[in-house]
């Protein structure tokens, strides 16, 4: 068949993969708990005073079993599942690779090998979440700026505390990074990066934005 030219337009408008961090308590999970037909994910046991769509999972073979159950399960559907948080799931993904590979410490494995396939299960583990919902939301902790000087002050922003090819798979990934704060008593989000604070969007209506934090301006036909 010869190939045509024909131009297309966008297929989606949301983030399908929306990645939020920010400090501890401020606000992420109690958010999740207010976003309709969301499945949050507990892996820190951190929502027990929330109402909601609401798993916990205390390991990693919990939360193969519960994306087992959502793929087969042709009754139980959700717009939205929410992996809260990303930090739990890269340490039990590293506690796996090392009963696997009989060593104490991923550093144990030569050539960063243990990191590699630590890397990969969690991707793994987000993409096959991906398959089972319109919209995977990321939950992660931050890891403050700081910085660093001699001679000329570097500052290192604001980000996801995460190892760094590991930050940097999820970040590529996700079509829209949001950095959670307070302002006051006002929750908000930041897509707008800068020195002190690694975020982004793909995504015209979140580009460079800073928003209060609003399900409606996130996801556009959300009520």
């Amino acid at each position: 068949m010869a190939i045509k030219k024909k131009k297309r337009k966008a297929i989606s408008t949301n983030p399908q993969l929306l990645l939020l961090y920010g400090a501890p308590k401020v606000g992420k999970t109690s958010m999740l708990s207010l976003l309709n037909d969301c499945l949050i994910i507990d892996t820190e046991h951190g929502a027990n005073m929330l109402e909601g769509y609401i798993e916990p999972v205390s390991n990693r073979d919990e939360l193969l079993n519960l994306l087992i159950e959502l793929k087969e399960s042709k009754d139980v559907k959700y717009k939205y599942i929410a992996l809260d948080t990303i930090d739990k799931i890269a340490e039990w993904a590293e506690a796996r690779v090392c009963e696997e590979e009989g060593v104490r410490s991923l550093a144990d494995l030569a050539f960063g090998k243990g990191y590699g396939l630590m890397r990969e299960k969690v991707s793994k583990t987000i993409e096959a979440f991906s398959g089972v919902t319109e919209h995977l939301i990321i939950v992660g902790h931050r890891k403050a700026a700081y910085a660093v000087t001699e001679g000329n002050p570097i500052v290192i922003p604001e980000s996801l505390d995460m190892t760094g090819k590991l930050k940097n798979i999820i970040m590529s990934r996700s079509d829209a990074i949001g950095y959670v704060f307070r302002e006051e008593d006002q929750l908000k989000v930041s897509f707008q990066a800068n020195e002190a604070i690694e975020a982004g969007s793909r995504c015209e209506h979140l580009k460079g934005k800073i928003i209060d934090f609003e399900w409606n301006h996130i996801y556009k036909e959300s009520k």
